[in-house]
C-alpha cells in the first residue's frame, strides 16, 4: 500500500509540473543612448553649456529635403539642434547635402548615409550658407537675436567632425558625431541686437549629438 501510494503522489507531480505553462521573457529591446551636449565660449563668455542632464534643453535632429524624380538625384541637408524651455538661447549646425536617387526611396540607403557622414570630406566640411554642400551654424541668444555663419567670414574659421558611429534601433538609424568649431556668426533676424552685437565669435564650440537618417 505505502509503495502504491508513492507512485500515486509521483504520478500526480508528473502531471503538475507537465501542464505548468512557463512565462516567455522576451529578449529586451536595444536602445540607443542619445545623450548630447554643447560647450562654447561666445562673445568672451565661457559658460555657455547646454546637456542631456539638464531638463531644461531639447535636441532634434531634422532634415531637409529636396525630392525630385529620377534620373536627377535627391538631396537631402541634416540638421541638430538644442533649445531651452528656458529662454530663447539656441544652437543649431547643418551639413549637407547627401545625394541618393529617389526610386530606392524617400530616405537615402543605410550604407549611403554611413558612407556621407564617414567620407573624409565632410570630416572637415567647407562652411556654406546653404549647406550644399557644406556646413552652417546658426545661434540664437537669450534675447531672441539669430547669428548663421558666413562661407565669405575670412577669418577664425575651422569644423571638424569626429567620433562618428552609426547606431540603430527601433525608433531609427543615427549618426553620432562630436563637432567641434570656431567662427564667427552674424546677425541675421529675430530681435535687434545690441549696439555692438552685429557678430559674435565662438571659440571651443563642441556639439556632441546625432543626425536622424
Amino acid at each position: 500500500m505505502r509503495l502504491n501510494k508513492f507512485f500515486h503522489l509521483l504520478f500526480s507531480g508528473l502531471i503538475l509540473f507537465s501542464c505548468t505553462k512557463h512565462e516567455v521573457i522576451p529578449a529586451p529591446e536595444y536602445s540607443i543612448n542619445l545623450d548630447y551636449s554643447f560647450t562654447a565660449t561666445i562673445d568672451n563668455d565661457p559658460t555657455v553649456s547646454f546637456t542631456s542632464e539638464d531638463l531644461e534643453y531639447n535636441y532634434q535632429a531634422t532634415q531637409e529635403k529636396n525630392l525630385v524624380n529620377p534620373p536627377q538625384l535627391s538631396s537631402a541637408i541634416y540638421y541638430s539642434n538644442i533649445t531651452s524651455t528656458s529662454t530663447s538661447e539656441a544652437i543649431q549646425i547643418g551639413l549637407g547635402d547627401i545625394q541618393w536617387d529617389q526610386s530606392t526611396g524617400e530616405d537615402p540607403a543605410l550604407s549611403t548615409f554611413n558612407t556621407f557622414f564617414t567620407s573624409s570630406s565632410n570630416a572637415f566640411p567647407s562652411f556654406n550658407d546653404n549647406c550644399s554642400p557644406g556646413f552652417k551654424v546658426i545661434y540664437t541668444d537669450s534675447l531672441g537675436s539669430i547669428y548663421t555663419s558666413r562661407a565669405d567670414s575670412t577669418t577664425f574659421k575651422s569644423v571638424k567632425f569626429s567620433n562618428i558611429r552609426q547606431d540603430t534601433d527601433a525608433t531609427g538609424d543615427y549618426s553620432k558625431f562630436t563637432c567641434s568649431f570656431d567662427c564667427y556668426v552674424y546677425y541675421e533676424s529675430g530681435t535687434t541686437p545690441q549696439p555692438g552685437k552685429d557678430s559674435l565669435k565662438i571659440q571651443m564650440g563642441k556639439l556632441k549629438g546625432y543626425f536622424k537618417r
